[in-house]
């Protein structure tokens, strides 16, 4: 059973699968923030950014199956593409800042002072006890809606995040400054991370990279090393791999939810990806003992 009380102090109806951006926040502002106490939260994804940072107890958090460990200071970003599951340790609540970021915040505002690899994969940091203040003035902001409360939120997100990106990829954040048409075919890339369970197209990708559909046909492979439509499959299929080898939720679930709209197709590109069918991955999961942090 998943354990969550909010700021209103009530509990959340815990569900596996994804949650929607829009049952979380208002999309005037893109950007909330809450305080949570939490035993744990099942197995779940979501549609839109995740910040976390951890004001009191243990916890176990398992992050596209692999487990860390959290305590006081610790802060988490996770992204479209990314599962988790957090577990208290025994006898203790998990308390915590937890902010909800609409994708367009990120990817309008901060687009050009991010390396795209920052925004594709969850991040980590052990002491982020720096950012504290940041969370707590989202948390004021959110709580109170006072005039232009909003635009503070999004700014006070900027100054989070900036500071999240310098702690935990200093190097990268230093080269991302470069442009031209390489780095507009990674942020094409990156778009497809964080959009992959959903139908994307070239032309959707294209017009994220303001570069025409052939241009990025032409360049993804030399960038990226593969074509676009491998890139989306692939994307895909890591997803699903992950998801048959850490959660318990059946074949057909999992291939929905990673972005393949036919069952049939999802199992041969997996059998040719992995030299396997899904189905024997899940019971391969089953026979391993469970991972520690």
């Amino acid at each position: 059973m998943s354990v969550s009380l909010d700021d209103t102090g009530a509990e959340a109806t815990p569900f596996p699968g994804r949650y929607r951006v829009e049952s979380l926040l208002a999309p005037a502002a893109g950007v909330s923030a809450i305080t949570q106490r939490v035993s744990r939260v099942d197995v779940h994804w979501h549609d839109f950014y995740e910040v976390g940072f951890v004001t009191s107890g243990t916890a176990v958090h398992r992050v596209n199956g692999v487990a860390r460990r959290l305590a006081p200071g610790s802060v988490f970003l996770l992204t479209p593409a990314d599962f988790h599951e957090i577990t208290a340790s025994p006898g203790q609540h998990l308390r915590c800042y937890n902010v909800v970021v609409d994708p367009w915040v990120l990817e309008t505002r901060l687009g050009d002072a991010l390396p795209a690899e920052f925004t594709a994969t969850a991040q980590f940091a052990d002491d982020g006890h720096a950012l504290e203040p940041d969370f707590e003035r989202l948390h004021r902001e959110t709580l109170e809606g006072r005039p232009v409360s909003g635009a503070l939120r999004r700014a006070a997100l900027e100054c989070l995040v900036l500071e999240l990106a310098r702690i935990c990829s200093p190097e990268a954040v230093a080269a991302a400054t470069a442009d031209g048409d390489d780095d507009a075919i990674r942020r094409a890339a990156q778009y497809v991370d964080r959009h992959f369970r959903e139908r994307v197209t070239l032309v959707d990708v294209a017009g994220q990279a303001h570069l025409s559909p052939n241009y990025v046909s032409q360049r993804f492979h030399d960038v990226m090393g593969t074509s676009f439509q491998a890139y989306l499959q692939q994307r895909r299929l890591r997803f699903a791999r992950s998801l048959l080898s850490a959660t318990a939720l059946g074949v057909t679930e999992v291939c929905h939810a990673s972005g393949f709209n036919s069952l049939s197709h999802f199992g041969r590109a997996y059998r040719a990806r992995y030299g396997e069918p899904p189905l024997m991955t899940r019971r391969a999961a089953r026979d391993l003992p469970a991972s520690r942090p």
